[in-house]
């Protein structure tokens, strides 16, 4: 198994309809790697994180291009993601609220970790199911 770093799970995810090629030599690297049938690949909750951060915000991505990307990564046989129950009731969640992706999958993981609840002082996130908003008193 080899895992992926966000540089390269970037490159194969986004195509230039999203961003434009600044690095061809990269690309036709990541092509050839993954696309070695034999080989499986291993993408960690933080590198997840980093993708989904790097489509929202530098590049900007409406949801449905985020969801589609998700989508694509969980459906590919020769892709271990960790975490991969909690990232698609994530994911599943994200398509039905308004609730950021990063936080779902906070409470998703959390969740399958037997934690009753998140706790953040993020209003935001407090609203999220699986969160609980603690109060600063004093």
């Amino acid at each position: 198994m080899i895992g992926l770093d966000t540089n390269v799970l970037l490159r194969w995810l986004i195509d230039e309809s999203i961003w434009p090629d600044d690095n061809p030599g990269q690309t036709a690297a990541v092509a050839r790697l993954l696309g070695d049938d034999r080989k499986t690949f291993f993408v960690n909750a933080i590198v997840l994180a980093e993708t989904l951060w790097v489509l929202l915000h530098p590049m900007k991505q409406p949801r449905a291009v985020v969801l589609s990307v998700l989508d694509r990564l969980l459906s590919l046989a020769n892709v271990d993601v960790e975490h991969r129950d909690a990232i698609s009731a994530a994911r599943s969640a994200m398509a039905t609220s308004k609730s950021g992706i990063h936080d779902r999958l906070i409470a998703a993981i959390n969740a399958q970790a037997q934690c009753a609840f998140t706790a953040t002082f993020d209003r935001a996130a407090g609203a999220t199911p699986g969160f609980k908003l603690l109060e600063a008193k004093g």
